[in-house]
């Protein structure tokens, strides 16, 4: 059985009128265990060459072993799946953009895509993920059609 560690550490001296040190530890447990994520995808590397969104994953496909989806329908889930993705750049200007759902699907109200923020160079997220077949997919587009190098691992039950 894994045991899978996610550490987060804050400091700063001036952000606040007294000095900042916050720390918080996070085990990567299966959903209502505590017995910990099994699977991962290992570390992937992708580059990007164009600035059109693209899948980075796609939710129900057979990626790294299937992450566990409870629905036979594939649409909802009740695993504790998680994400990590970081832009590798070190650009204070170029970024990418994450989203969930299908890669130029709508972003409006009641559409399947939704936009989550911006990675800029050097910047990662780690995030609970579903990767329901019918809208969990995660896209990435860069800002830039200058080569930009994403990396991402999947944790999963």
């Amino acid at each position: 059985m894994a045991t899978i560690n996610a550490t987060l550490n804050l400091a700063s001296s001036d952000l606040t009128s007294s000095p900042l040190s916050l720390s918080k530890t996070m085990t990567m447990n299966k959903a209502g265990s505590c017995n910990g994520l099994e699977l991962t995808s290992g570390l992937v590397t992708r580059k990007l060459t164009a600035v059109t969104e693209v899948d980075l994953i796609a939710g129900g496909a057979q990626n790294y072993g299937t992450p566990t989806v409870a629905s036979a329908d594939g649409t909802t889930t009740n695993s504790a799946n998680k994400v990590y993705i970081k832009n590798t750049g070190s650009s204070s200007t170029d970024y990418v953009t994450i989203g969930l759902g299908t890669a130029a699907a709508s972003d409006a109200i009641g559409g399947n895509h939704l936009n989550l923020g911006r990675l800029y160079g050097g910047d990662f997220l780690i995030m609970p993920a579903a990767f329901i077949a019918t809208h969990g997919d995660i896209t990435v587009q860069p800002s830039t059609a200058e080569e930009t190098t994403v990396e991402y691992m999947l944790f999963f039950e």
